[in-house]
């Protein structure tokens, strides 16, 4: 009885797990381009990738290489972005995956007693070695599912009730950020934050994920007009720098040191290979590694981290050698 109830669950699980990976993200078409270009353009970031505009909601994943449809992120362990299509499925998915390893921890612990209990001088289930290590590493497999789900969920239900995604949360909160360091600034209200019972409805309702509701006082392009705006500050902070020293685009490079491979950015974002001579121009720093883009001869640019000892601040006389 209890296989079958852990076969049930285990299908369960499946079922969403399934739709989840078939079914995508759901991706902007290629070349996608507003109905009004001529009035919503300048609202608008253009994705030289696809070849085409960014709808409100949309960010584009270098790992699918595609513009993503209100993205969220992109999961490492399923190898696909959670996006407007999959992104219920992926919720579902995670509560499950809680219950079932919830139910596995149970039937562990049950064992565990028969396994303790006696009657009379007899053993009721015989446990060697080999089958205790197995109980440990099943059952603490189990907990650490258990809590780092748990952590996940929690964090998605509050993206659900806020109507918002990982990527949305982040450019609100450097919103806010500049709003505290320049109070001129007229205040910053999140468009798409319905209240709670609307933003469940909005969360499970099927629409084209280009067209969103907004609040009354509103518009459709507020997110991005402040994405645009944030995007010009990151611009204006670029540092060009020169390439010293070689990077092969290892996430642990032994040759640059301890510090370096203990003190790696724990991301999903790309390593960047470097090649002595390049110039990058670095938008983001940290103690040892370094995030830059540099521009390919074949118009795409290439993004990622490297450590910081592979370059060095370009001087006035290499720029006006270049």
């Amino acid at each position: 009885m209890n296989n079958l109830q852990l076969s049930r669950s285990n299908l369960n699980r499946f079922a969403h797990w399934g739709p989840f990976l078939s079914i995508g993200p759901g991706f902007l078409p290629l070349k996608w381009k507003p109905i009004n270009l001529e009035e919503d353009e300048q609202y608008l970031q253009f994705c030289r990738i696809c070849d085409g505009y960014k709808a409100p909601r949309v960010h584009h994943c270098h790992k699918c290489n595609r513009c993503v449809l209100k993205m969220d992120h992109h999961c490492p362990w399923l190898n696909t972005c959670v996006g407007y299509s999959n992104h219920p499925s992926f919720v579902i998915f995670i509560f499950i995956s809680i219950i079932a390893s919830i139910q596995s921890s149970i039937l562990l612990l049950k064992t565990l007693l028969l396994v303790l209990a006696q009657y009379g001088h007899r053993v009721l289930i015989y446990f060697p070695l080999k089958l205790t290590l197995l109980w440990i590493t099943a059952f603490g497999l189990a907990v650490c599912l258990i809590l780092t789900l748990s952590l996940l969920l929690y964090i998605q239900l509050k993206y659900v009730l806020k109507n918002c995604t990982n990527i949305e949360d982040w450019i609100v909160g450097k919103a806010i950020s500049r709003r505290e360091q320049d109070p001129s600034l007229p205040p910053f209200i999140y468009p798409y934050n319905l209240g709670p019972i609307n933003n469940i409805k909005t969360f499970f309702s099927k629409g084209d994920g280009i067209h969103w509701p907004v609040r009354e006082e509103c518009g459709e392009y507020d997110l991005t007009i402040e994405q645009l705006e944030q995007k010009l500050i990151k611009e204006s902070w670029k540092q060009p720098m020169k390439v010293i020293k070689n990077y092969n685009g290892r996430w642990f490079p032994l040759v640059f040191g301890l510090c370096v491979c203990c003190q790696i950015p724990w991301t999903d974002e790309t390593r960047m290979p470097l090649n002595i001579g390049d110039v990058i121009q670095v938008t983001r720093f940290r103690k040892y590694w370094m995030y830059g883009h540099k521009n390919l001869s074949n118009g795409t640019r290439l993004r990622g981290w490297f450590p910081k000892q592979c370059v060095e601040t370009l001087s006035t006389s290499s720029k006006k050698d270049k």
